[in-house]
């Protein structure tokens, strides 16, 4: 068999090689890229879903980002469908509704001010 009788398919000649197949200028999701775009590094093939999830849930540069540097819909899928986790003041008056209670007192006023070992 020689080099010549190898063929290949529409589907494989179009099928991307990387998932960093859009946009690779000022990407947070390819390391290493020159201003152009080119060169670098894709990190989304080197990344599981879950370590996608974690940095979508945290970061959202990096959500935008992967709207424009992918073409595969089950990643565009992921960046509208993870929820982002509440930040800053959002999340500590999330945390105070959480914990605030009618019939509730601060867990220092226990024990008087006193630690239990002193007696």
């Amino acid at each position: 068999m020689s080099c010549d009788d190898e063929t290949t398919t529409e589907e494989e000649a179009t099928t991307p090689t990387t998932y960093c197949d859009g946009d690779r200028v000022n990407n947070c999701w390819v390391e290493g890229a020159d201003e152009n775009g080119e060169g670098g590094i894709c990190l989304l093939d080197t990344m599981t879903e879950e370590q996608v999830v974690f940095v979508l849930q945290r970061d959202e540069q990096a959500r935008a980002d992967l709207r424009r540097v992918t073409t595969d819909e089950y990643l565009k899928g992921l960046a509208d469908s993870v929820p982002r986790l509440p930040t800053g003041e959002h999340g500590d008056h999330l945390q105070q509704q959480t914990n605030r209670n009618a019939d509730s007192l601060p867990f220092y006023n226990q024990f008087r001010g006193k630690p239990p070992w002193t007696g």
